[in-house]
């Protein structure tokens, strides 16, 4: 018997019903964008990523989960025309979210004929084996996409600060702040390389935008703090770019985006 995730088929259905448009709007992009083997392996990253995160519970938003990738991966098409970023800018969330089920995809296809006990994977097992989970995560995505996308991949997972939260003795706002300072720190480090400038940039565009929640609700205003300083750093980062960097000629639209939704959502 093999491993499994139990997963309801009648909700993956109609979760993937309910983005069906965006995903042949993306289908109909790529196959402008790129052909042949880029084509096909961009297509391969599209399935691999619906697989993997169809599953996942919706986003707060409402919206299921993998239209965000998809989002993503659009944005990163407009700045850049590296297939390889469209890759990891589709599966960029799977290891750090959905580690479990790409461990499990691994497994039962190299090992199909042996006789495993059927174990149900619940929270609590995810989190206790989550190291093997995201080791499993990574080389699956070498052995499919490569090592650049790995690598792409690997940069943009976060580290689980939330544990180490919860060893620090802080509770409150002042947990969530040093949440927050450690992610932004990790933002910072990665956007110094230009290829993961472009899809930090993308996936950030996407997170901002806060129009659609509340924003006298929880979750907006943890949000707004994590994003703030995340926001400034990315501004500091693109006033300060040089001729060459892939994305210097677009500079002055983006910064223009980022400033009015910074302004109308931040800064108050």
């Amino acid at each position: 018997m093999s491993f499994e995730i139990p997963s309801n088929q009648e909700e993956l259905d109609a979760r993937r019903e309910r983005i069906e448009d965006e995903i042949n709007n993306f289908k109909g992009k790529i196959s402008e964008k790129f052909a042949d083997t880029d084509l096909e392996k961009v297509t391969e990253a599209l399935d691999f990523m619906l697989k993997i995160h169809l599953p996942q519970a919706d986003r707060v938003d409402g919206k299921p989960f993998a239209s965000h990738p998809l989002a993503v991966a659009e944005r990163v098409m407009e700045l850049s025309d590296n297939p390889e970023l469209a890759i990891a800018a589709l599966i960029h969330d799977s290891v750090e979210d959905q580690s479990d089920r790409i461990f499990l995809e691994r497994f039962n296809r190299k090992y199909p004929d042996r006789n495993f006990l059927n174990i149900k994977i619940n929270e609590e097992g995810k989190k206790k084996h989550k190291e093997v989970f995201k080791a499993w995560s990574f080389r699956e995505l070498k052995e499919k996409f490569g090592d650049n996308v790995k690598g792409y991949v690997e940069s943009m997972t976060n580290h689980d600060y939330y544990s180490l939260a919860d060893d620090s003795g802080l509770e409150g706002d002042a947990k969530h702040d040093f949440i927050n300072k450690l992610y932004a720190e990790h933002v910072e480090d990665i956007i110094s390389d230009p290829e993961l400038f472009t899809l930090k940039l993308a996936d950030l565009s996407v997170n901002i935008d806060l129009h659609s929640l509340d924003s006298t609700s929880e979750k907006y205003q943890k949000l707004k703090r994590k994003y703030k300083s995340v926001i400034e750093a990315v501004l500091t980062k693109l006033n300060s770019l040089e001729e060459g960097h892939p994305i210097y000629g677009k500079k002055d639209t983006i910064i223009t985006e980022l400033n009015q939704i910074y302004t109308e959502q931040y800064s108050k």
